[in-house]
């Protein structure tokens, strides 16, 4: 046998794969912009970007419904109520200090 191939249980040889690394690293998944964009580019259809992902939402394509979930800030990190405590103290003890206490 060569080395890509394995022996398994029942009789079909499988072969493994093996990731291929480029200059940059691992290849990961690609976002939903950079994949809206490469398709956008790709099409020639000579309509605008969000133009061209509103028809492929019509269609029914995920990509594009992520594209504008994203767009609309679906992965923004939203403050916790501790937090969003805190920056108010903070604002309402900066406003305190800059005040005038009194006229002399």
């Amino acid at each position: 046998m060569s080395e890509m191939e394995t022996e398994t249980t029942d009789l079909a040889p499988v072969k493994a794969t093996e990731t291929v690394r480029g200059n940059r690293g691992e290849v990961g998944v690609a976002s939903a912009g950079l994949t809206m964009r490469q398709r956008w580019g790709s099409s020639n259809s000579g309509l605008s970007l969000k133009r061209f992902a509103r028809q492929l939402v019509k269609d029914g394509d995920a990509v594009a419904k992520e594209w504008f979930a994203n767009k609309k800030g679906a992965k923004n990190e939203k403050r916790s109520d501790k937090n969003t405590q805190r920056v108010i103290a903070e604002r309402t003890a900066t406003k305190a200090s800059k005040r005038k206490t009194g006229k002399k």
